[in-house]
């Protein structure tokens, strides 16, 4: 089966609130855990600023997801490079709870991200290792680079910044489910990766010129 037939998953970047946080995700929708009431909102995107203080972190609530292909993933963020209108890098704080893993384990083709621990414990899994992190540790993790994920199995929170560019166009490669994902302008596909081919233009043997003004007469 070739590319163009594959039977995708789509789904927007836009994330929809859950009712009950603890209920199980039943289909591949990224969703989002809604942590705000009346008085006490996520920081709002605003493309004309530059400058997020510390007070606006402190009385804003972060919002929270379960990633759309694990639903034991779930992180607690201030969109930073949302809130001071960054368009090409994703910059965010992120709190994960006792239990919880930071995203599935994925690698990106085109973006590059980095992680950098403020505060608690965890561990990192990258590509065939396993190790312990905690606060003033950094992870850079390159473009086509091994695959990566954070989880805590501690009391403690693991919160960390993490920034990542924003290319027009990635593939996300999920080793764990053998699952491969596209992102093309913001809308995001998903295909298991035993269902997609390698498809290439086939050669031609080359005419004379002669022959070629022959055939469009």
């Amino acid at each position: 089966m070739s590319v163009n037939t594959l039977p995708s998953i789509s789904y927007r970047q836009q994330r929809r609130p859950l009712e009950d946080p603890e209920s199980k995700i039943s289909s591949n929708q990224a969703t989002t855990v809604n942590m705000a009431d009346e008085e006490n909102r996520p920081l709002i995107a605003d493309a004309n600023q530059t400058f997020v203080s510390k007070e606006a972190l402190a009385t804003t609530k972060p919002q929270g997801s379960r990633h759309q292909h694990n639903a034991n993933a779930i992180r607690y963020a201030h969109d930073l490079g949302l809130a001071s209108g960054l368009t090409t890098l994703g910059v965010k704080l992120v709190r994960v709870k006792k239990g919880n893993q930071s995203t599935e384990h994925h690698r990106h083709l085109n973006d590059e991200e980095f992680v950098y621990i403020l505060a608690g414990r965890g561990f990192a899994r990258v590509g065939d290792e396993r190790f312990e992190i905690g606060a003033g540790d950094f992870l850079g993790y390159r473009k086509s680079g091994p695959a990566h994920s954070l989880e805590n199995p501690f009391e403690e929170d693991l919160v960390y910044l993490m920034a990542g560019t924003r290319c027009d166009t990635d593939v996300c490669d999920y080793p764990d489910l053998a699952l491969r994902q596209f992102r093309i302008n913001g809308v995001r596909y998903a295909a298991n990766q035993a269902d997609l081919t390698e498809v290439q233009p086939s050669l031609v043997a080359s005419r004379d010129h002669a022959t070629i003004n022959q055939d469009q007469e």
